[in-house]
């Protein structure tokens, strides 16, 4: 309902009905608001600069902490991976060679860019901070190209976003702060998983909006900006600044709480120099300047840049859908094709598309402003019932072991071998693989997971545990006694033939590596990064698993459809208490609810991989030796930033609650794609043997009541 709402205000802003409902706006005040403290005047400008004057083929060598110290503007072109790296590296190297000649030699012996450098410093840098300029060398890229395209597609939502920051009483300005963030991309994400115009995390997201394996409203224009401004809202109300809570949308509300208390300031000048922390580094740090500079540049923009050419604003028909149905039928009754589809909604997960999942009843469909909601409600209408349904599909996965094949597969499964194939994308040069987990096709009303039939001795000691007093998580870990023996399920178990060789070929075994040896770059899902097996004690009641990579008890609550508190209970954990990686946890769940929680957790897991492979691709893995006191926290945010999955999947061997110091470990490198890379995909998916589901759709040929 919340985002139903979202909606109904924004047609009526789009409609010219809600003028007499909207907030004044606060731009009058903003010196006030939005103050510019002077040890925050160098980044700021330092900031405008790499927006407006340095292109995305240059950047800057410049003092991390003093970043108006700008020692080389260096050319990297088009250059990806490891041959930009050295290019930077040996640029650096150039830089640090003159540093130290002024720091070890008399002035007399200084070339004339030592002198030129030595100003520099002398200008920006402290004394005390001068003997540490040699180790605070970064590189930034520039942004002017990135941030013009993203002044020309702001055009198509920045009058809607300030209606909507003004419904909340926020002021106009932080319409700007999409610039810092995703550059006004609603397919926006970044490697750690931040999603759409305003970057949400999926755990913060989920307070506002709606997001799983099939919708992720992040990516919506819309409801995201009224997400984006409740989050602002709130973090303000508690803060008591904009400055502060600006800087809170990056590094988080309790963090700057935790500044406020340790500076004794709100000041958000004072709290940049003298909070520091493991977590409060260079992006936090940064945060505001960069929204002062973006919203500076912003606002008078013509004297930065010299044609803009603004996208038209954005204006939508939304028609709610009463059934669950498909795109490609949806797309044929509407009259507008699917890629239209695509463009007009980013919120539904391109998974939808590519397998023609059901687009959910009650979800809000964006069209074109040319096709009025009483035309789109009458095409509705005369889609045939046999096309939509009242109910989901339920999801079905099994994984591939070791001698499976896909007749084997498809026979114990009751389905078609050439189903499966089309549902995996599968051909003669993507073959099955062991360890791989496959989308079952069908619309079955059975379990998700099909348990595994326990034998003779599991049957008994259910009966005999069944007749005995239901025993609770606390008894079960202060008995004493052996725990019982236990019903396993998870994915394991989860529920005109002329390529016969290929549907009889063994599932192909990706050779094991030892520890020490270099891991195989692969962007294939890998279950065995993620402990996703379940175990069902005899009482029926009460399950335990195995935590894994990026889940929290939020996550579990979710899944589970239970409060958060009734797992701590059952854990007997305190509300400030943290899960760990690899250690066991007790959830309440009977058989059909481990059912649904066995899809929706393998469900997260695979739209974690699959958005961070649509935007991103590992190039080479490298070998770190961890030092005392980093933590898997540390290497996960430090320089290569990655999601802590991906680091899993390329250190499968080691526990990861227990990172010791001297541990070897494998590093991935991560780049962003190019669009060759887009463009080889695309092939590859149009050279594919086997067509995907959507083209197997029968649509019947004059529907009836079709939108013109």
């Amino acid at each position: 309902m919340r985002h139903l709402f979202f909606r109904f205000i924004t047609v009526l802003w789009m409609s010219g009905i809600f003028g007499i409902l909207v907030f004044p706006a606060l731009d009058s005040e903003a010196g006030d608001l939005f103050p510019t403290p002077p040890n925050l005047k160098n980044n700021v400008a330092f900031w405008k600069k790499i927006y407006a004057e340095v292109s995305t083929t240059e950047g800057l060598l410049h003092d991390q902490e003093y970043p108006m110290v700008i020692y080389k503007k260096v050319y990297v072109g088009r250059r990806t991976g490891r041959s930009r790296r050295n290019i930077i590296r040996k640029e650096k190297k150039i830089v640090t060679s003159y540093l130290n000649i002024i720091l070890s030699q008399p002035e007399s012996g200084w070339s004339k860019e030592e002198k030129r450098l030595h100003k520099l410093i002398e200008k920006y840098v402290p004394e005390n901070e001068r003997s540490g300029c040699a180790d605070r060398i970064r590189f930034q890229q520039g942004q002017k190209e990135r941030f013009l395209s993203g002044l020309e597609i702001s055009g198509a939502y920045i009058d809607t976003i300030r209606a909507v920051l003004r419904q909340y009483n926020i002021p106009d300005r932080l319409a700007y702060l999409p610039h810092v963030e995703s550059s006004f991309n609603t397919h926006a994400y970044s490697k750690v998983g931040a999603a759409g115009l305003w970057q949400f995390m999926r755990g913060t997201g989920k307070k506002y909006m709606t997001i799983d394996y099939h919708i992720d409203e992040r990516r919506d224009p819309f409801i995201s900006t009224h997400a984006a401004a409740q989050h602002l809202r709130h973090d303000y109300e508690i803060l008591g600044s904009w400055p502060l809570a600006i800087t809170a949308y990056n590094h988080g509300l309790y963090g700057m709480k935790r500044a406020v208390a340790k500076t004794g300031s709100r000041d958000i000048g004072t709290i940049i120099e003298r909070h520091f922390s493991r977590s409060f580094r260079f992006a936090s740090k940064n945060f505001y300047s960069c929204f002062l500079a973006a919203s500076e540049i912003a606002a008078k923009p013509e004297k930065y840049f010299t044609s803009i050419k603004y996208h038209p604003r954005l204006r939508v028909t939304d028609i709610t859908l009463t059934h669950y149905i498909r795109p490609k039928v949806l797309s044929e009754y509407l009259g507008v094709s699917e890629k239209t589809l695509i463009e007009y909604n980013p919120a539904i997960r391109p998974v939808v598309f590519s397998r023609q999942k059901k687009i959910p009843a009650g979800y809000v469909i964006h069209l074109p402003v040319s096709i009025s909601a009483d035309r789109a409600s009458v095409a509705l209408a005369g889609i045939p019932d046999s096309l939509k349904s009242d109910e989901p599909d339920v999801p079905k996965y099994y994984r591939v072991r070791r001698g499976d094949n896909l007749y084997a597969i498809a026979s114990r499964l009751g389905v078609s071998a050439k189903a499966i194939a089309l549902e995996n994308n599968i051909s003669r040069m993507n073959r099955i693989y062991a360890g791989q987990v496959l989308r079952i096709p069908g619309t079955s009303t059975t379990a998700t997971a099909a348990t595994k039939k326990p034998g003779v001795k599991e049957v008994a000691m259910a009966k005999k545990k069944s007749a005995e007093k239901r025993k609770t998580g606390k008894e079960m870990r202060e008995s004493g006694k052996k725990k019982p023996e236990i019903e396993k399920t998870g994915i394991d178990t989860i529920s005109d033939d002329t390529l016969e060789e290929l549907y009889r070929a063994p599932a192909v075994v990706m050779t094991d590596t030892v520890d020490t040896a270099k891991p195989v770059i692969g962007a294939n899902f890998d279950v065995e990064v993620y402990n996703l097996e379940v175990t069902l004690s005899p009482t029926g009641d009460i399950a335990e698993i195995t935590v894994s990579v990026d889940e929290t008890i939020g996550h579990y609550a979710d899944w589970l459809k239970v409060p958060t508190q009734q797992i701590r209970n059952l854990n007997r954990m305190g509300r400030r208490s943290s899960i760990r990686i690899d250690r066991r946890l007790l959830i309440p769940a009977d058989k059909p609810a481990l059912d649904k929680f066995a899809a929706r957790r393998l469900e997260y897991h695979l739209a974690l991989e699959e958005d961070f492979y649509s935007q991103f691709k590992v190039t080479d893995v490298k070998s770190e030796i961890i030092k005392r006191g980093q933590t898997l926290w540390d290497i996960c945010s430090g320089e290569q930033e990655m999601p802590m999955w991906l680091f899993k999947k390329y250190n499968k061997h080691l526990d990861l609650s227990k990172l010791m110091p001297r541990t070897q470990v494998w590093i991935p490198v991560i780049e962003t794609k190019t669009p060759e890379d887009f463009e080889r995909e695309a092939l590859r998916a149009q050279e594919a043997v086997y067509p995907r589901s959507w083209q197997q759709l029968r649509i019947p040929d004059q529907p009836a009541q079709r939108t013109p």
